[in-house]
């Protein structure tokens, strides 16, 4: 029998199984014993139309407003807490900015394209900068800590954290465990511990900062309870049925002691509410429903002074031959958070 017929036989094709990967198999069911909580929409801003964010990617909380990370064009828009456009802040042409984390009032991003950390105040100006290393992906941040990730995804390096000090200097590096697909996705900082998440399984990898600038190996925490209907997809690819993984989520913020993740739906906003063992204990979603073609793409938290939780959602639409991109800020509200805020996680409450 000719070749060319044999690859027509059905008994000679790749079937395509719809069983989950073990460790998904569970999630569905205690996803829906967990109460579900609706988020209140405040409002919805978007930058002018004469200047539109195109490509946006970060969004943050910067001495009470709200500072979104403008990747294509290179710069830094502002949106008051009440949702009104303020004003755009240029980084250097080339940078291709993400937002890392805040110190004080200034928003520190990662210059991929230099590579380079950028203090940047909003409304001002650029006032620092220092080196970063070469296959720097994303950055953290914090008051204490700075680290990059480097590799995962197509990238050649191997999958990491770096730890640096003030001068961008590596100080320790600790590999990151898994397969490089699975390593892609933002550092967060979570219970005293940088976070680095992955887009595409319901896992984080946690490095605990150590003294003299070290850095602790990485403890895998999976996700439990974490539910997508794109885990089937998730699971083919694991078996080499399909080409390529789905994204599951696309971002992740701590309050509370708690780790809020966006869980990518086509039809909703919706956040899962992880306690410090990554267990599943609530999930919010938007007051509506509906076919939502554009992309949850990050969020920012706060806590308000009557302990209500703001959160406010990066929206994309990305460019495609129907479509223009657009983007938007929406500002949700929780009023029923947890009572009693941690001191763990380095989030701003209301001025």
């Amino acid at each position: 029998m000719p070749l060319a017929l044999q690859a027509c036989l059905p008994s000679s094709q790749k079937e395509n199984s719809r069983a989950l990967a073990a460790a998904d198999s569970a999630a569905q069911a205690i996803a829906e014993a967990v109460p579900v909580d609706t988020l209140a929409q405040v409002w919805t801003a978007r930058a002018p139309e004469a200047d539109p964010m195109t490509v946006p990617s970060t969004i943050a909380w910067v001495g009470g407003a709200l500072a979104v990370v403008e990747t294509q064009e290179g710069s830094v828009r502002r949106f008051s807490a009440e949702g009104d456009y303020r004003d755009r802040t240029d980084v250097p042409t080339g940078s291709f900015p993400y937002g890392a984390g805040v110190r004080g009032d200034t928003l520190v991003v990662l210059a991929r394209g230099t590579p380079a950390l950028l203090w940047v105040v909003p409304g001002e100006g650029v006032v620092r900068e220092v080196p970063a290393p070469l296959g720097a992906t994303v950055a953290l941040a914090t008051r204490d800590v700075l680290a990059v990730r480097v590799g995962g995804g197509p990238d050649t390096l191997a999958p990491a954290v770096v730890r640096l000090d003030e001068r961008g200097r590596e100080t320790a590096r600790q590999a990151l465990p898994g397969s490089a697909w699975r390593s892609v996705g933002f550092l967060r900082w979570w219970r005293d511990r940088v976070v680095a998440l992955s887009g595409y399984r319901p896992v984080v990898d946690r490095l605990e900062p150590t003294e003299a600038g070290g850095l602790g190996a990485a403890d895998t925490l999976a996700l439990t309870g974490f539910y997508s209907p794109q885990l089937v997809r998730s699971a083919q690819f694991m078996r080499d049925e399909v080409d390529e993984p789905p994204l599951l989520t696309s971002s992740a913020a701590a309050l509370l002691g708690r780790l809020f993740v966006l869980n990518l739906r086509s039809d909703e906003v919706r956040v899962d509410v992880y306690d410090r063992r990554g267990q599943l204990e609530r999930v919010l979603v938007s007051p509506t429903r509906g076919l939502e073609i554009d992309v949850a793409q990050d969020l920012a938290i706060r806590r308000a002074p009557d302990g209500a939780v703001e959160l406010a959602v990066l929206m994309v639409r990305p460019p495609g031959v129907l479509q223009t991109p657009e983007s938007r800020v929406i500002l949700f509200r929780w009023d029923g958070a947890p009572p009693v805020p941690s001191e763990r996680d380095s989030v701003p409450t209301l001025p």
